[in-house]
């Protein structure tokens, strides 16, 4: 019941701004799906690239608060582990990035010149490369919130601020900074924040990247890699285990929870 209660308030909290940024981002791939312009396709690609960056500095400015400063103190009263905390606001988090993520398909399914219907079509099973262009991002989602909670409680350690904080961007560069090497390893060029016809994004953490061979392949679904979807997957699991366990260390909780 507790838990049920959090989650309602976590998105009383948080819905008014997924919302804006799901119209926002609703409405710039209708506008694009009925005017292929020069100058509406740069709008569109602004508009995605500002939402994908306003949104993770938005989610860790709000773990940061709650989890690093303690702005709200009375939610670590609450009869719930400080880890059992971060996951209810995880969830709603990650329910808001993909409603917002889910307005991108009206261009990659409705655009004659979109994804699916250039390149996927054609390819040797559409429904494998649709279900790994699905899983990708999804997996992407748990394994950035980890790192995140990860990276604040680690940090919670130290009590010289300036250690806190390099030690904040240490566990992010270098953990996104890895997968992002191993995922763009064999590309010839590659692209941060934008998609590509030429083959499927992929994802570093929450990074978005598009690693372009030295040819197009015909089928598609040769660009697939699950190596990115698995490195998510260990992120997730050993960030969201090890920043567990710091979380409901003594520096967070309180009253003997």
């Amino acid at each position: 019941m507790v838990y049920l209660h959090q989650f309602k308030l976590e998105c009383r909290k948080h819905s008014a701004v997924f919302a804006i940024f799901t119209v926002l981002s609703g409405l710039a791939n209708l506008y694009f799906l009925l005017d292929h312009g020069q100058d509406v396709a740069f709008v569109f690609l602004l508009v995605n690239m500002v939402i994908g960056i306003l949104l993770p500095v938005y989610i860790y400015m709000d773990y940061y608060r709650e989890f690093f400063t303690g702005t709200m103190p009375i939610n670590h009263m609450l009869p719930l582990r400080t880890s059992a905390l971060f996951g209810v606001k995880s969830a709603v988090f990650m329910l808001g990035l993909t409603a917002v993520w889910s307005t991108t398909l009206l261009d990659v399914f409705l655009n004659p010149e979109g994804l699916y219907q250039t390149r996927v079509i054609h390819s040797s099973s559409p429904l494998l490369g649709m279900t790994y262009f699905i899983l990708s991002k999804l997996c992407s989602l748990p394994a950035g919130l980890a790192l995140i909670g990860l990276a604040l409680a680690a940090a919670k350690r130290f009590r010289k601020p300036a250690l806190s904080h390099l030690c904040i961007a240490a566990f992010i560069l270098i953990t996104v900074g890895i997968q992002f090497a191993l995922v763009v390893r064999g590309s010839t060029h590659w692209s941060i924040g934008s998609s590509s016809a030429a083959s499927f994004k992929q994802y570093a953490n929450l990074l978005t990247v598009s690693p372009v061979g030295r040819e197009q392949p015909a089928n598609i679904n040769e660009t697939i890699n699950w190596l990115s979807v698995g490195m998510n997957l260990l992120v997730a699991l050993l960030a969201g285990a090890i920043g567990s366990a710091l979380l409901n260390g003594r520096k967070y909780e309180l009253h003997g929870k």
